[in-house]
């Protein structure tokens, strides 16, 4: 290589490092406030510090969380004064520096891609923005990306050797107790080596020990689990099983389909395959990247719906498949080395297409990020406004009954009844046996008209004080799991509750409040998540009632013209 290439590709990773640090500063800058499902999060990790246990509710030992590693690791950082907001956002932007360094460092190292080559990962990398999103909104989604391809990492360089291998389960076992789907891919790697084993006699001795370490790890865990929780499974597992296999596998699908179609250029850089014809490298070690890609596709085909926005359950995997896009092209590289002029001219212009394409989609996802946030601004504002007033007006003791168990349960430290079901094993169990909705073929909808009869049945037998039903309507069906609808019209409930007034945390899209788009249409679709699958017409907010033989106070809540919460005020005084 000459010296003025090495010089120039030099520059070119300075660029992509000082434009990675500029992305960052700007997504931390617009992203505020952490996600709803992350202040579940800290509500556990706030408990588990003060010496409550892992618990949502004091007292209740229900597992309304699926990632007890980051759980764990916020609540030692609130034991120790830490703010867990700021210490969360942290360790997602930690993460996602370190993910972007192995996404070069192991075309570089293992498969021995480098000049222009070896750029084209970084550059991918930071030409994505959901890795720069989700470090922003307090979850694990960037600690998961980074185990995904740390473990990755060790395995290619284990190869055989003891002792790497066991490195390598610890970090599959961190992996696994990060999310549950973590098991999947040592469980997938493990089977690969088994097959090895039993078609070509390859030795598994060398893996044993780090066989024995990840599942005697696990094992420990699991018995932790059983005796604290008394379930073999995280509670949000039951909450979410309810909806049968092949609808999920559709929903799955059709999540999957809008993730490529938004990111078409990672299918134009694997299809360079048919003009490399082969990869240059060692099936043996690339193998574990496949696999491994393999299992995040299929575990998002299976787990259905997603309702945060930008593909948070594909997005681990992305760094493996810009690996591979990396693999691909070096090895159309190599192939055309000798071409004509002619010929590189066109594949030089075909790469610059697929980077004009994955540029746009760069500008598209910023502005929808801009529209999020204030989406996300509008939310927080009203459920921090009326969480706070709760706590401070009404106290901790009433038992209050909501669909969203984030924000408002962690300002307002209430018991919580959770009519979803994830921190709730009443609901959970109904949504495990009742929870499958109700399907037409002629016409083609859903309803869970069926399942809001037992869920409004088990909501009066429980009686909570309080009880927030979500107002929004899907787009296919205005009954669902938290609904208004299907509860609120009936005689039973009437008698038993009577109506306190409402507020949004998604305005209508008639509202003041209602994000201008920032780009040339409107950036509301499958990478937005729920808000892809509501009536916007409706926004998405909370109806309130109180128990009619409650003796606590009752209040009226006050808005202004842009639906924020102006006013809560107490209308009965003098009740306790």
């Amino acid at each position: 290589m000459s010296n003025r290439k090495r010089v120039w590709q030099t520059i070119i990773g300075v660029l992509i490092i000082v434009a990675y640090g500029m992305e960052i500063y700007f997504f931390f800058t617009i992203n505020k406030n952490p996600s709803e499902d992350a202040f579940i999060t800290f509500r556990f990790a706030r408990n588990l510090a003060e010496g409550n246990g892992p618990v949502f509710n004091t007292g209740e030992p229900v597992e309304g969380y699926s990632n007890f590693l980051w759980m764990s690791f916020i609540a030692g950082a609130h034991k120790l004064g830490l703010d867990m907001i700021s210490f969360s956002r942290f360790i997602g932007a930690l993460c996602n520096t370190l993910t972007l360094f192995l996404t070069w460092y192991i075309p570089y190292r293992y498969f021995a891609i480098g000049g222009y080559c070896v750029l084209l990962g970084p550059l991918l990398y930071i030409l994505f923005v959901p890795f720069h999103y989700t470090a922003t909104i307090g979850l694990e989604t960037s600690a998961f990306t980074f185990l995904i391809i740390l473990s990755t990492c060790l395995v290619i360089g284990a190869y055989d050797r003891p002792l790497r291998f066991a490195l390598a389960s610890v970090v599959f076992l961190l992996l696994a107790l990060t999310r549950p789907e973590g098991n999947l891919y040592f469980g997938f790697f493990a089977g690969y080596l088994l097959v090895r084993w039993l078609l070509f006699r390859e030795s598994i001795r060398p893996y044993i020990p780090g066989f024995i370490i990840f599942i005697a790890g696990y094992c420990l865990f699991m018995v932790w689990r059983y005796s604290y929780y008394h379930l073999l499974f995280p509670n949000t597992y039951y909450a979410k099983v309810s909806f049968p296999l092949f609808m999920r596998a559709a929903v799955g699908f059709v999540s999957l389909k809008g993730f490529f179609l938004h990111y078409p250029y990672l299918i134009l850089f694997f299809l360079m395959f048919w003009r490399a014809r082969k990869v240059c490298v060692n099936w043996r070690i690339m193998a574990p990247v496949v696999i491994f890609t393999g299992v995040g596709l299929i575990f998002n085909l299976f787990a259905g719906f997603e309702w945060m926005p930008f593909f948070r359950y594909v997005s681990p995997i992305v760094p493996l498949m810009i690996i591979l896009c990396q693999i691909v092209f070096a090895s159309l590289w190599q192939t055309i080395a000798d071409a004509s002029n002619a010929q590189r001219l066109v594949w030089r212009g075909i790469t610059l297409f697929c980077l004009v394409i994955a540029a746009e989609q760069f500008i598209c996802d910023v502005a929808f990020n801009m529209r999020l946030k204030d989406f996300d601004a509008f939310a927080y504002n009203n459920q921090k406004f009326f969480g706070e007033w709760f706590k401070k007006e009404i106290g901790t003791e009433p038992m209050v009954c909501i669909g969203d168990v984030g924000r408002i349960a962690y300002f307002s430290e209430a018991k919580i009844m959770d009519i979803v079901g994830l921190t709730s094993r009443e609901f959970a169990t109904l949504r495990q046996k009742h929870g499958s909705p109700d399907l037409s073929l002629i016409p083609c909808s859903w309803s869970f008209n069926s399942y809001k009869n037992k869920e409004r049945e088990l909501l009066l037998k429980l009686k909570p004080d309080y009880v927030l039903l979500y107002n929004f309507r899907f787009r296919a069906s205005d009954t669902f799991p938290g609904s208004n609808i299907g509860i609120a019209e009936y005689d039973d409930f009437k008698s038993n509750y009577e109506h306190l007034g409402s507020f949004s945390v998604i305005p209508k899209n008639t509202s003041p409040s209602w994000p201008k788009q920032y780009y040339y249409f409107e950036v509301v679709d499958l990478s937005s998540g729920l808000l892809a699958w509501i009536n916007e017409g409706w926004g998405w907010g909370y109806e309130i009632y109180v128990r009619k033989d409650f003796p606590g106070k009752r209040f009226k809540i006050e808005l202004y013209p842009d639906d924020r919460i102006k006013a809560i005020t107490v209308t009965n005084a003098d009740s306790k």
